[in-house]
């Protein structure tokens, strides 16, 4: 079998857009939480607090998801 690699290009575009969209969430958790943070209004904290949920769930898929990507280090154990 023939296993071709994907251009280098398209690697660097494919990494670029993952940490782009990654530090898209992050900035709109921080956004969400210094909203919460001044709000005084409770049916405007509801909102936020739901989006700011939402967004954290999200965030904890993806690095569940970068987690699982990655291959386990060899384990390491002395002898003696």
């Amino acid at each position: 079998m023939d296993h071709q690699q994907p251009p280098a290009r398209a690697l660097l575009g494919s990494l670029i857009s993952t940490f782009s969209r990654s530090r898209r969430l992050e900035d709109r958790i921080r956004t969400l939480s210094a909203q919460a943070v001044d709000t005084s209004d409770l049916s405007d904290l509801s909102v936020i607090l739901e989006q700011l949920t939402s967004a954290l769930h999200d965030h904890i898929d993806r690095l569940r998801k970068l987690a699982a990507a990655r291959p386990l280090p060899p384990e390491r154990r002395r002898y003696s």
